[in-house]
């Protein structure tokens, strides 16, 4: 999930200052008409995509390497296990679990992994490459919230992904697979010293792919876009090693792998972003795209109980915001109405809990939801540009 927006241009600047193998946090996506030469003059295209060369555009970039970026084009056939892998043509992508668990007792708990791959202004060298990467994890449980962020230059050894078998890591960060596929795997991770977490995860359905086959378009009447697909039937038991002690855990989750050149346009204010895992064992992703000067654009997909895969387009779904709530002193919309009257469903997405707020260098609201109405289960929001 999920997408990607102009801030990731701030993340690519402050990623240059990033020389170390790793960084540790202590807290608790023709272009737009209204987009700049200079940004469209990153994104162009490599290797077995589409290629035009960028050239320097004054004489502050001669010291700075030329650098070529694949286009995300419509006609692509994303593949497996390749395309599990990392795409470095391109300057931004990530791998992004969200899982909705609960313990013996029935406590839920939302946990969140990802490791962003993307790449920056800094020099390669025969120590590292141009490659960074940012992890972030993130756990609730009702009540608390934790979370952590770390920071990785490629070509260094301690974060990338590799792909015989499937793993994922930025230092002892880990999902780990059996094979060069993803599932069965075990994810590991601990955050900032007050938290374990061990799960294994298992699926028995296939992949999912966004919008066209993959080709997920992020506004109106624009080549910005990405190759998006997801795994949203993961079954997952394991450990959780909590400040008050261990539990089993045990539920669903969701995986989006997600990569693109092309940002969003600088009018882009951020997107609004919805996972849900419904009890009847049906699946649905949603995002908004919020501009400052178009109406909000809405896509999304329907995984019905059969398995039957139905792209959404923005005519066919109905979102609002239901309330607003202060967190971390922003107003944010954490309560929804959707509707998708052609699948008769009518739902309020309402926060497992209020605090939720992921406050990296990259800040975000990320956390667990509750789904009620004509249609009840769990699932994930991924609020930015608030």
């Amino acid at each position: 999930m999920f997408e990607f927006l102009a801030k990731y241009l701030l993340l690519l600047i402050l990623a240059t200052s990033v020389a170390a193998c790793s960084k540790y946090s202590d807290s608790d996506v023709s272009a737009d008409d209204d987009e700049t030469p200079e940004s469209e003059a990153m994104f162009s295209g490599l290797s077995r995509y589409s290629v035009e060369q960028q050239a320097p555009q004054n004489s502050d970039d001669t010291n700075t390497p030329n650098k070529t970026f694949a286009n995300v084009i419509p006609g692509y056939n994303i593949t497996f296990p390749f395309d599990h892998g990392s795409h470095p043509e391109f300057a931004v992508e990530w791998w992004y679990i969200t899982a909705n668990l609960t313990d013996e007792q029935d406590n839920p708990y939302a946990l969140q992994w990802t490791l962003f791959r993307f790449v920056s202004n800094t020099q390669s060298t025969p120590w590292a490459n141009a490659q960074q990467y940012m992890g972030h994890v993130g756990l609730r449980d009702g009540k608390q919230a934790w979370f952590e962020e770390r920071f990785a230059r490629g070509g260094v050894g301690n974060a990338g992904i590799s792909t015989a078998p499937f793993n994922a890591f930025i230092d002892n960060w880990q999902w780990l697979a059996q094979s060069s596929n993803m599932f069965p795997s075990t994810l590991e991770f601990t955050i900032n010293t007050q938290v374990k977490v061990s799960l294994d995860f298992t699926t028995d359905k296939p992949f999912v792919k966004h919008g066209k086959q993959g080709f997920s378009r992020k506004l109106r009447n624009s080549e910005q876009a990405s190759y998006y697909y997801s795994q949203p039937h993961i079954q997952v038991s394991g450990q959780l090693e909590l400040p008050t002690g261990k539990v089993q855990v045990s539920g669903n989750a969701w995986f989006d792998h997600e990569w693109t050149s092309q940002y969003l346009s600088p009018l882009a204010q951020g997107w609004d972003w919805f996972s849900i895992h419904f009890d009847d064992g049906a699946k649905l992703m949603l995002f908004n795209m919020r501009h400052e000067q178009a109406v909000d654009y809405w896509s999304g997909t329907f995984v019905t109980t059969n398995g039957e895969v139905v792209h959404l387009t923005e005519q066919y779904i109905q979102g609002k915001v239901s309330k607003w709530d202060k967190v971390e002193g922003r107003l944010l919309p954490l309560y929804w109405s959707i509707q998708l009257p052609k699948q008769q469903i009518d739902i309020q997405i309402a926060p497992m809990q209020t605090e939720q707020w992921n406050p990296g260098i990259f800040s975000y609201y990320e956390g667990g939801t509750i789904i009620s109405g004509s249609h009840s289960g769990v699932g994930f929001i991924e609020l930015t540009g608030y």
